[in-house]
């Protein structure tokens, strides 16, 4: 029982019984009974009054306040718990599958902007986990789960078994190839041929041509008539300036004036560097011609024909049919990954945003690793899905453009996540 309440149960009868009493004792006594005014229980009575409107006027207003917020508590306490769908899929949701769903504690971006809406709309969250797209489509359809996001296309056809949110990401189809299978200019083609032909036993064996021939031109030079010698007759000397013959005569015919042996030597040296030059062009023209006609990969416009990886039961198999690609059909998109660096496949198509993250963990493991082209097509975005008629639609449609709305200068809750989980370029 209250404090302030004792003052009205307990001691108000105390009192009017002494006050009575009192008056009884002065009547039994002979003496007049005393009046009301004397009576100690009416200067109690306005007291009291007084009190107790004191009591009102202070107590009151802290009284409605807890009877007003009581309903905020018990709602915070009574929020309520979503059940969200997600699958594996990097950058957007990431777990290890083989821990106990308890101990998942799944992260990316996909999780991080739920997390976020969650938060705006005050809802707790329970994660349903699901291997792939068509699994967690089902599970959102038969009404197992509230809530579904990953990175799920929006598409005509799931659309039909599913509501679809307002885009949570925009993005387009990208092409991941062999880094060491990219086209590249016939400067850097050049520099990868000879790079090739740089090898220790190779230097060696060119320096030391190199010495013999330069050695021995100078030679013939020395014993040449005097008329016809171009090199100084100190050895030194002589070789530094048959080096720099070699170095000419190797690509240009200066025709100098001598004759026997040294312009034998003149000849063979010129024609050993036509030759080679020749196998060089030769060589940098087919590197060209078989990026250009049989292997290299530059946009979607050239996947018509070639092997292409996709995973199965993603949308950009569906695309990679319509335009004549040799699909090849695969379970996951890391079984893909392992074809296209075995040669199996030619390349591998997916949303771009994932394949700019895997190439990133890939050539960190494997040179020449790969690389992730920089066409974008196919356009597209992704979505959060609900059961078809779900009353969370447009509450979470809210709380989805709000956290993409830029907060003043600073950047939007949605753009720090993509700084955060998207890589820009390979």
């Amino acid at each position: 029982m209250k404090w302030y309440l004792l003052l009205d149960y307990r001691v108000l009868p105390l009192l009017s019984s002494v006050c009575w009493i009192k008056h009884i004792v002065h009547k039994g006594g002979k003496h007049k009974a005393a009046s009301t005014r004397d009576c100690p229980y009416t200067l109690f009575n306005q007291t009291f009054i007084d009190m107790s409107l004191l009591i009102i006027r202070i107590f009151l207003p802290i009284f409605l306040l807890a009877v007003s917020l009581s309903p905020l508590a018990q709602a915070q306490d009574d929020q309520k718990t979503l059940r969200v769908a997600i699958k594996p899929s990097e950058p957007w949701v990431m777990y290890d599958i083989d821990k106990p769903p308890e101990q998942r504690n799944p992260i990316g971006f996909s999780i991080d902007l739920w997390q976020g809406i969650a938060k705006e709309i005050g809802v707790k969250t329970e994660w349903v986990y699901n291997p792939n797209v068509p699994e967690l489509l089902r599970t959102v359809q038969e009404g197992k789960a509230d809530v579904g996001i990953a990175a799920i296309t929006i598409r005509h056809d799931r659309e039909i078994v599913v509501d679809f949110s307002t885009s949570m990401f925009e993005l387009g189809l990208q092409i991941m190839v062999r880094a060491d299978k990219s086209i590249g200019s016939p400067l850097m083609v050049l520099v990868k041929e000879v790079g090739k032909f740089i090898t220790p036993y190779n230097m060696i064996l060119f320096l030391g041509i190199l010495f013999c021939v330069i050695n021995l031109r100078w030679a013939a030079d020395k014993w040449s008539p005097h008329e016809s010698q171009i090199f100084s007759k100190t050895y030194w000397r002589g070789v530094y300036d048959a080096f720099w013959w070699s170095i000419t005569m190797l690509l240009t015919w200066e025709a100098p004036k001598n004759r026997g042996i040294a312009r034998l030597i003149d000849l063979s040296w010129h024609l050993i560097g036509l030759v080679a030059l020749s196998i060089l062009t030769g060589i940098i023209a087919a590197s060209l011609t078989i990026q250009a006609v049989g292997g290299a990969i530059t946009s979607e416009k050239d996947l018509p024909g070639k092997r292409v990886a996709a995973v199965a039961t993603d949308a950009p198999k569906d695309y990679l049919e319509k335009i004549g690609a040799r699909v090849v059909a695969v379970d996951t998109l890391n079984q893909g990954i392992e074809m296209l660096l075995k040669g199996e496949v030619d390349a591998l198509v997916h949303d771009g945003p994932r394949l700019l993250y895997l190439a990133e963990q890939i050539n960190r493991k494997h040179k020449p690793g790969v690389l992730v082209l920089p066409s974008v097509f196919n356009h597209q975005n992704y979505g959060i899905i609900f059961p078809n008629g779900s009353d969370f639609l447009e509450l979470i449609n809210l709380g989805l453009l709000k956290l993409r709305e830029p907060e003043g200068l600073e950047k939007s809750f949605h753009d720090k996540l993509k700084e955060k989980w998207i890589p820009k370029t390979n």
